[in-house]
């Protein structure tokens, strides 16, 4: 008698959505051909020489998993479900979904009493493959075979609905569980609802859940706690995050270093240092000791607020507590001196993981090789990228960016031009980043007209305009005094789909006042306002100098007087312009006048 089994052609013609998780590995689909063809044209029985062959333990590939499932499914009878079970979940924690779906219709097709384990491990690769509503197809097959989901089945099925960011779908779930009492939820499922609540933000509805669960048999525990206390933290809400650390101690939960960290991390963000040192001194009493992540979370923030000294002082006595740096430490100290220009430094700190046995990645590259570009030693960030593909390291897009930056501050266009070129060869795909530095680097060295025919053609082939590639482009044309051409392309861009920004208006407004054309210039800040964009400072800024520089002063004064009433201020070439007429205009009234009175606003 033919044994059930799926065809070869059920895989290939269209079936039920929730059976099609993309496009199949052809090497898989052969390995599983190979299976069917075969399951049905083999006559030898070797039952008992394949129980022998049945090792779980050794399946190291999607390969080895099918071998297994073949000699398994030739056995008669059939292993238990429990080794079928076991061998799904390898197939999945191997993340090859599709192959898991197909082994599991399979099984199902062959007759495997497949039961409540089977089930989770099917509604688990659905919602890892985020096919969430295929796992609740699954969920269907409980209840007709008399099945009880459990408190793992609905914990999955709410992991998944979090992972596809269904967050309303998820806190429906939750709420008709705990209403209708469809199972006994454990602290791990509250931590699921917990740990999706927090990361898209819902602060309000986690604290809300917290509350619930204290008064409840599933207490919160340490963990619950600490995700609670780090998304206070990552939306600056700290005093609300240093209560509710206070009632944990009141309600006898020991806080640990991951919830000491979330709160440091909130704190040097703050930069709010005396309750750092505080809460290090607290956990020294406490003996839970600092690790890596904390002492890199202090030098982090110090490195930006840049107290690069401080941050070696915190490093050392991170060396000297026996914490081992990681490569993560060097980059961070690193990159710190790099923001403060001291190159000596950075280079110093990255020649010495040598000697912590601490190899560089592509980070510690990019960070040392966008240093250099930064002070214009571009030839030691081409030694350093040229280094790379001899240490094993492929430069990424961000160093490919880091340089081509560089070489256009230093006005080697050609040598840019090459290296955006070089990118494409290698594989990797331009960036936002990529272009903005290759548009502005041509504009910037006097070539707008090859930076607009670059930008056309990226289009023709359809690659994803942005806004602020035409708004670079717009400001090389206001450098080369080409107003017309600014203009042009501001009145061209609604027929290309792309919607004005302020920056877009700011730029051609910039153009008209540096051409005399004032009226022009407020005409269109009239339109702007229309279209319901606001002028910044930077947009004041410009129309503010070009009256002055015509000497409109009347005007000039108007304008900022009303950049002043909207919470802007004048910058310091504003302020010099200023400075400079009032010398030569013999005491001009109306900019003495404006001067007094931005004195004036600023000593009250």
């Amino acid at each position: 008698m033919k044994r059930k089994g799926f065809e070869l052609r059920k895989i290939l013609v269209p079936s039920p959505d929730c059976y099609q998780l993309g496009t199949f590995h052809p090497f898989s689909l052969n390995t599983l051909h190979f299976l069917s063809v075969f399951r049905y044209f083999s006559a030898k029985s070797a039952a008992n020489r394949d129980k022998n062959k049945l090792d779980l333990g050794n399946i190291n590939g999607l390969d080895d998993a099918i071998s297994l499932y073949k000699n398994m499914s030739r056995m008669k009878p059939l292993p238990c479900v429990k080794q079928f079970n076991q061998l799904l979940s390898r197939v999945v924690n191997l993340k090859q979904y599709s192959a898991a779906i197909f082994l599991f219709k399979d099984m199902c097709n062959l007759g495997v009493s497949i039961d409540k384990c089977t089930m989770n491990i099917a509604i688990n690769n659905y919602c890892l493959s985020k096919r969430v509503d295929c796992g609740f197809s699954v969920l269907g097959w409980f209840f007709k075979r008399g099945c009880v989901p459990d408190g793992f089945t609905f914990t999955t099925l709410l992991k998944g609905l979090f992972r596809e960011n269904k967050i309303t779908e998820a806190q429906g779930l939750f709420r008709k569980i705990v209403r209708e009492g469809m199972c006994e939820l454990d602290v791990v499922a509250y931590g699921t609802v917990m740990d999706g609540l927090c990361k898209v933000g819902s602060v309000a509805v986690a604290v809300e859940l917290l509350r619930v669960m204290e008064k409840q048999r599933c207490k919160p525990n340490i963990h619950i706690y600490t995700m609670v206390v780090d998304c206070f933290c990552k939306y600056r809400m700290m005093d609300s995050a240093l209560k509710l650390f206070d009632e944990m101690s009141e309600r006898g939960v020991a806080p640990d270093v991951f919830t000491y960290n979330a709160l440091i991390h909130g704190l040097c963000s703050s930069s709010r240092w005396a309750e750092v040192k505080k809460l290090l001194k607290e956990m020294t009493e406490q003996k839970i000791y600092a690790d890596e992540v904390t002492f890199n979370t202090i030098i982090d923030a110090l490195c930006k607020e840049g107290l690069v000294n401080e941050a070696k002082d915190v490093f050392h006595i991170m060396m000297q507590r026996n914490v081992a740096p990681s490569v993560v430490t060097f980059n961070t100290l690193m990159d710190g001196y790099c923001l403060r220009g001291r190159m000596g430094k950075a280079r110093s700190i990255f020649d010495s993981m040598a000697g912590e046995n601490i190899i560089p990645n592509v980070q510690s590259y990019c960070i040392l090789i966008n240093g250099y570009c930064m002070k214009m030693m571009i030839d030691d960030a081409l030694h350093l990228f040229d280094e790379m593909p001899i240490r094993g390291l492929k430069p990424d897009v961000v160093t490919y960016n880091s340089l081509l930056h560089g070489l256009f501050r230093c006005r080697r266009c050609s040598s840019a031009v090459k290296l955006f070129d070089e990118l494409q060869v290698v594989g990797l795909k331009p960036d936002f980043y990529t272009y903005c530095h290759l548009l502005d680097g041509l504009c910037a060295n006097g070539h707008a007209e090859r930076a607009l025919s670059l930008l056309n053609a990226l289009e023709h082939k359809g690659e994803d305009i942005q806004i602020t590639y035409y708004n670079i482009i717009m400001e090389g044309f206001c450098k080369a005094k080409e107003i017309q051409k600014v203009r042009a392309i501001f009145n061209d861009l609604p027929c290309k789909g792309l919607k004005r920004n302020v920056v877009t208006y700011t730029t051609l407004i910039k153009g008209y006042c540096q051409n005399g054309l004032l009226e022009e210039a407020k005409d269109l800040l009239a339109k702007m306002e229309r279209d319901s964009l606001l002028p910044n400072g930077v947009t004041y800024n410009c129309i503010v100098q070009g009256n002055l520089k015509s000497g409109e002063y009347e005007d000039a004064a108007q304008f900022l007087e009303e950049m002043v009433s909207k919470g802007f201020s004048p910058d310091s070439s504003t302020f010099a312009l200023m400075l400079d007429l009032l010398g030569e205009t013999e005491q001009e009234p109306t900019i003495l006048k404006m001067i007094r009175k931005l004195g004036s606003r600023c000593n009250s």
